[in-house]
C-alpha cells in the first residue's frame, strides 16, 4: 500500500497506543487517508530512526512521543535531541501530567521548536486529528497528485506481474493453455492491424504455449501490455478460486484509476486561476488552446479534474490498493 502519512509514535502503554490508534485510523478511513503508524517503546530506538532520518531518504512526516516514559527517560532531553538534529517533521508531545513543563521548555527557546505541539492524554484525538488533518492539505499538491497514482498504480502492477509468476506453475496444462490463447490472439490481432507479422512469437504460442513464463513476462509492453497482464492475473486468480476483487472489480480498476493514471503520468499540470481545477497539457500548443478562462467554471470539462473529482480518485485508488495488497499477502 502507499501511504499517505507515516507517523512515528514512542509510547510504552501498549493499550493506550492501540486504542487511540484505532480511533485515528478510523478517522483517516473517513477523511480518504491512508495512514502507517510505527510503534516503538524505547527513546534509543527513536533515536536511531531520527538519525536516519537526517542522514538518509525522509520517511516519517509526524511524530507522536509520550513525554514521560517508564525507564525515565522526559521529554526534556527528546527534545534537545530533536532541536540538534534539526528534524522538520511536526511533533506532538503529550503527557498526562506534564504539559505545562513542555510548554516551559518550549517557550525558553522559543524559535527552535517550530512544528512542536503539546498536548495532554485528554485532548490528544483532538490534537492529533488536527495534525493529521494538517499534513493532510499537502495532498492536493500537483507533485503529490501525480505522485500517488504514480506509486499506487506502481505497486499493483509489481503485485499482477508477481503473481502471474508465482502462480503460473499451479494451474492445469487446459488452463495454462487457456493463458496461452490470450496472449496469441492479442498478438494475431496487432499483427493484423499493422498488416505485418510477428513470427517467431506467435509461432511458439501456437505450437509449445507458455513453456516459460518468466521469459514470456519479459515480452516487451508492444506484445503483452499491462492491460493485458491484468486480464491474465484475473483468469488465473479465476483459476484457483482467490478472487480478492468482489467488491471492486478490476474492469472497474482498469477502465477509471488507470485511465486516469495514464491521463496525468506524463502531462504538464497546473493549477487553474481559482485553484479549483487541475489543468493538464501535452504541448505547449495544447496550453495555449485550453488556457483556463476569466470563469473556471466554464473551462472544458475534458481536460480539467476537479478537487471533488480528485478526492474520488483517491479513494478508489485507496480501495483498490487494499485489493492488491489481499493478493500481495498470499505470494
Amino acid at each position: 500500500m502507499r501511504y499517505d502519512m507515516r507517523v512515528l509514535w514512542v509510547e510504552d502503554t501498549p493499550k493506550f497506543y492501540k486504542e487511540t490508534k484505532d480511533i485515528l485510523e478510523m478517522f483517516a478511513e473517513d477523511m480518504g487517508l491512508v495512514i502507517d503508524f510505527k510503534y516503538i517503546q524505547n527513546v534509543e530506538e527513536f533515536m536511531q530512526n531520527i538519525g536516519n532520518e537526517k542522514n538518509g531518504f525522509k520517511l516519517f512526516d509526524i511524530y507522536f512521543i509520550d513525554y514521560t516514559l517508564s525507564n525515565g527517560v522526559v521529554g526534556d532531553s527528546v527534545i534537545k535531541e530533536l532541536r540538534k538534529e534539526e528534524v522538520d517533521a511536526d511533533v506532538l508531545f503529550y503527557s498526562s501530567e506534564h504539559e505545562s513543563d513542555i510548554r516551559s521548555t518550549i517557550i525558553d527557546d522559543l524559535n527552535s521548536f517550530q512544528g512542536v505541539y503539546i498536548a495532554n492524554r485528554d485532548n490528544f484525538e483532538e490534537k492529533s486529528t488536527f495534525l493529521l488533518k494538517k499534513n493532510a492539505r499537502r495532498l492536493l499538491a500537483l507533485n503529490n497528485i501525480r505522485g500517488l497514482l504514480m506509486d499506487q498504480t506502481s505497486e499493483n502492477d509489481y503485485t499482477v506481474n508477481s503473481y502471474i509468476l508465482r502462480k503460473f506453475d499451479e494451474l492445469t496444462t487446459e488452463q495454462k493453455i487457456s493463458i496461452s490463447k490470450m496472449l496469441e490472439e492479442y498478438i494475431s490481432k496487432k499483427s493484423n492491424e499493422l498488416g505485418e507479422q510477428i513470427p517467431e512469437v506467435l509461432e511458439k504460442l501456437k505450437t509449445t504455449g507458455i513453456t516459460n513464463i518468466k521469459k514470456t513476462m519479459g515480452l516487451s509492453s508492444y506484445l503483452f501490455p499491462i492491460d493485458l497482464k491484468y486480464r491474465v492475473f484475473q483468469k488465473i486468480m479465476d483459476y484457483l478460486g482467490e478472487d480478492s476483487f468482489s467488491e471492486n472489480s478490476l474492469d472497474t480498476y482498469l477502465d477509471e484509476t488507470v485511465k486516469e493514471r495514464n491521463k496525468l503520468a506524463h502531462k504538464k499540470l497546473e493549477l487553474c486561476k481559482t485553484q479549483q481545477y487541475i489543468l493538464y497539457y501535452d504541448t505547449i500548443d495544447q496550453k495555449e488552446n485550453r488556457k483556463c478562462p476569466d470563469d473556471c467554471e466554464q473551462h472544458n470539462d475534458q481536460y480539467k479534474i476537479s478537487v471533488q473529482e480528485w478526492k474520488e480518485i483517491r479513494k478508489n485508488v485507496i480501495a483498490f490498493g487494499k485489493c492488491f495488497d489481499a493478493v500481495q499477502d498470499k505470494l
